[in-house]
């Protein structure tokens, strides 16, 4: 860490001051009094010397630097024209020394207290030490046991023997991750939605466990988890934050490193998969050297789901919601990306998601609190960005309708995204067929129900039974209703075409309720 003139300068809170030089060059490393120091004179110390101090009795030499102690009523103008050349001096006039002397000895034992902290941790992230060592290491700079977890909330590495020590986190110590205790903790006031968003550490305590907790995020762009600690062992003091802040750096950069080598070692389903969602997947040699593996792990019928873990309301365990998908799914893989929970569920034997299967799905979003869309079926997994779309848009139109946690499949919603893409075009009235434009009309006019009716005969194959059970009305009064609509517009429908054309004109013409 560089400490400079212009940082001591700038811990003057009342004191008045003046900065006379100050080369840059020479970083400072301690200070000591200018009285009984021995020379040649150090250009890495400040040398501390009172107002009254005769200078020409001491060797000053060109660089070196100075911290004069000058009476409040000095004039530090004055002063400072009378010092030597070539020296670099920062005058500070006081009353009383004492408090400036303080901040200053605070600064450089914190400073460089961090640059023996960040020199440690860089030897552990070059020779390859790893998080573990990082977490070791920092506990005697901290003082306090500390827990990291990854975006899952699995707890990747701690003080295991400071934890059990203090007999901390039991649950979560034996189940490497959070428990359903630290999961309540995390949704208290969004604790952990605050943390996310704050690139410093913050202070929170716990009436529940009678301590005080500082907790970072990792990184606050990417959700790549938190860092925690306890204090159990002694209270937290101001360089703790800076020092906490400091490891999560190194912890930053471990992670960054340890992604890629992985991404570097060989192929992974997740690396994979990520590719394809982000459309870098192109055909070259290394490509085709992996479709084998490709054909293996991909092959049937597949549906991309996409769960958004922003939207609820509660803090997520993404790692618990992957292992509830992949335990009651044979073949389905499972990612983060984006802040979201990608699934892949797949049915190699060239099946259909069977009704039972989609409710076991929906059952674990409606359990867990979680908005989520699944796509239509596809066999080329090439293609899974366009149905990964596909899936985020049945969340969209599903919420427009039904604002609650549940599985929005894509296949209840086609005919909005449809209607969507078409009226950014043209009118749907434009669209309209003419015998369906009559009804709708005469709806309109005389607050009927025409139109419905009519199109709720065609979609149950012009059988009108199915139809009046489907609208829960007496055979009688539908035969009435439809006897109006034949006078209206006729009751010649055989053409299949023109049958699907009426449909999807009341699909996208059809009233607002």
């Amino acid at each position: 860490m560089y400490i400079s003139m212009l940082h001591l300068k700038n811990l003057c809170e009342k004191e008045q001051y003046k900065l006379v030089r100050s080369d840059v060059r020479y970083g400072l490393t301690g200070w000591a009094p200018l009285n009984g120091s021995p020379h040649p004179y150090n250009v890495h110390l400040i040398y501390i010397v009172e107002e009254n101090t005769d200078l020409s009795n001491y060797p000053l030499q060109a660089g070196m630097h100075l911290l004069v102690l000058a009476n409040k009523n000095t004039d530090i103008d004055v002063f400072a024209k009378q010092l030597p050349p070539q020296i670099n001096a920062l005058i500070i006039s006081s009353d009383n020394h004492h408090d400036y002397l303080m901040r200053m000895q605070k600064f450089f034992d914190h400073t460089l207290a961090m640059g023996l902290l960040s020199h440690s941790l860089l030897e552990i992230l070059s020779f390859e030490g790893g998080i573990q060592a990082m977490v070791d290491h920092a506990i005697m700079i901290l003082g306090n046991p500390i827990f990291v977890f990854d975006s899952s909330f699995k707890l990747i590495a701690a003080n295991w023997n400071e934890a059990e020590r203090h007999g901390l986190n039991a649950s979560m110590i034996q189940n490497r991750g959070f428990s359903e205790f630290e999961f309540q903790l995390a949704n208290r006031e969004h604790i952990h939605e605050r943390i996310k968003r704050s690139d410093q550490p913050l202070l929170i305590h716990h009436d529940d466990l009678g301590y005080d907790q500082l907790i970072v995020a990792i990184d606050t762009d990417r959700d790549l988890g938190h860092v925690v600690v306890d204090a159990v062992n002694r209270p937290f003091n101001e360089m703790d934050k800076k020092s906490l802040w400091v490891l999560k750096k190194y912890i930053d950069q471990q992670m960054k490193k340890d992604e890629f080598i992985r991404n570097a070692k060989g192929f992974h389903y997740e690396s994979f998969l990520k590719d394809l969602l982000d459309e870098k997947i192109a055909t070259d040699k290394m490509f085709l050297d992996r479709m084998q593996y490709v054909g293996v792990e991909f092959t049937g019928n597949m549906y991309c789901v996409v769960i958004e873990i922003a939207r609820s309301s509660s803090t997520i365990n993404p790692y618990r919601i992957r292992n509830q998908f992949e335990g009651r799914f044979s073949n389905c893989k499972t990612l983060i990306y984006n802040g979201q929970i990608v699934v892949i569920l797949n049915t190699p034997d060239n099946t259909m998601l069977s009704k039972e299967q989609i409710q076991t799905a929906m059952d674990i979003c409606v359990g867990n609190g979680l908005y989520a869309g699944m796509s239509n079926c596809f066999q080329d997994i090439l293609q899974l960005s366009q149905y990964y779309k596909q899936a985020l848009r049945s969340i969209e139109l599903g919420i427009a309708s039904i604002n609650r946690p549940t599985l929005f499949l894509y296949e209840t919603y086609f005919l909005e995204h449809m209607k969507n893409i078409f009226m950014q075009k043209e009118s749907a009235k434009i669209f309209c067929h003419p015998t369906m434009k009559i009804l709708l009309d005469y709806d309109k006019e005389h607050h009927s129900e025409m139109a419905y009716t009519f199109y709720m005969y065609l979609l149950h194959e012009r059988n009108l039974g199915a139809t009046a059970t489907a609208m829960n009305m007496h055979r009688s009064s539908l035969n009435y209703r439809f006897k109006k609509i034949t006078t209206l517009i006729g009751d010649t429908f055989d053409d299949a075409k023109e049958r699907q054309y009426l449909m999807l004109s009341y699909e996208l013409n059809k009233p607002e309720m």
